[in-house]
């Protein structure tokens, strides 16, 4: 039998190193043939071991290289230099990218290997470091000069969806939530509608940007991001002479911007609303009446605003922020309330395109 136990086999670290040695040691007290019996294995695979171990100590027991002595079509000295020197002058370039941009004749593995074996390839950050490295970009705007807007569906929500159905009488409960996130401070703001609406998202964003004018905020500097959804004429490819977009920058002189299609992650600040919203408010909550509804979210939106510490922003409310960065500007500014947009839209008593909604209207709200 093998004189090999099981106790020997799990204490080795390099069980193979550990079987060669007792083969060499066997045999030469056994011999080759009785080795080769007890090890279960040819006369000639022991004759090697003793061979090598004789010639070179217990380094000759260890495994050798199996890879080829010589390799033709391996990339030569002069074009791994070549590669460097033109990966090192653009760092941030992959080897696809290398190829195809400075038209390399080389392969794009050929070049992935010479970047990853010279150490030049970029270590990929972590998703947690891309996000502060965006929140400090974000946190270094002026403040109340950059915006972040969307939309949330509040008919999905398990804990708010039974009191929409408490009546069940269509608008008795809003069904949506049009957001304004701003991102220096992270204040949020937020209005209300029975639907998804064209005419909703230009009362709300009309609505904010009056409200800054008022409190001395000059529009101009001022910049409105949203997706491309239908309700901010994400489908819209002609200039038109009302609108959403029209109302942003012809009528308010603000400026607006699209995400790029397919980029949900550019508009992060407004969506961590969304996502905080729903546990700290519609999972608390219960509504008796439309009524009811708004002077809750008013009580919390206040909160959220003047006294909230939000721990992205070093445990610090929107409030302290502002104080923080800039003190001349109106405390005012978080005291916008939230919009019944479908009172707003019937009270106005104007078209499709609310034209008539005038700056009085707006305020009084």
């Amino acid at each position: 039998m093998c004189p090999d136990g099981y106790y020997n086999m799990i204490r080795s670290k390099d069980y193979t190193f550990d079987l060669r040695l007792r083969m060499v040691q066997n045999a030469r007290k056994h011999g080759i043939r009785a080795t080769a019996r007890d090890f279960k294995c040819a006369r000639n695979t022991v004759r090697k071991w003793v061979r090598r171990h004789n010639s070179e100590g217990l380094r000759g027991l260890k495994d050798r290289s199996r890879a080829p002595h010589s390799c033709p079509h391996k990339t030569s000295p002069e074009t791994e230099k070549a590669i460097i020197r033109q990966a090192r002058k653009t760092p941030g370039f992959g080897a696809r990218h290398l190829k195809h941009e400075f038209d390399l004749p080389y392969g794009i593995g050929s070049i992935a290997r010479v970047k990853r074996e010279n150490g030049i390839t970029r270590k990929r950050r972590k998703k947690h470091q891309r996000r502060n490295d965006l929140r400090a970009i974000k946190q270094a705007c002026k403040p109340f000069t950059r915006f972040q807007m969307d939309v949330k569906h509040l008919n999905d929500i398990p804990n708010y969806y039974p009191c929409i159905r408490a009546l069940n009488l269509p608008g008795f409960l809003p069904g949506f939530q049009y957001t304004v996130r701003e991102l220096a401070t992270g204040a949020q703001f937020v209005s209300y509608g029975d639907c998804l609406s064209l005419n909703y998202a230009e009362i709300t964003v009309r609505r904010i940007l009056e409200h800054l004018q008022e409190c001395g905020i000059d529009t101009t500097d001022v910049n409105i991001q949203t997706d491309n959804g239908s309700e901010f004429e994400g489908g819209t490819i002609r200039e038109k002479l009302s609108g959403f977009v029209h109302t942003i920058e012809k009528i308010m002189g603000a400026t607006h911007t699209y995400i790029p299609p397919g980029c949900c992650n550019a508009n992060a600040d407004v969506e961590s609303v969304h996502a905080t919203i729903e546990p700290h408010f519609f999972d608390i909550e219960t509504f008796s009446s439309r009524d009811d509804f708004f002077a809750k979210i008013t009580i919390y939106q206040h909160f959220y605003n003047l006294a909230h510490k939000n721990a992205s922003r070093g445990d610090r409310s929107p409030l302290q922020i502002l104080h923080e960065r800039d003190p001349t500007l109106d405390p005012r500014l978080f005291m916008l309330l939230p919009c019944d947009l479908d009172r707003t839209f019937r009270d106005a008593k104007v078209g499709h395109l609310v034209p008539g909604l005038t700056a009085q209207s707006c305020s009084a709200l």
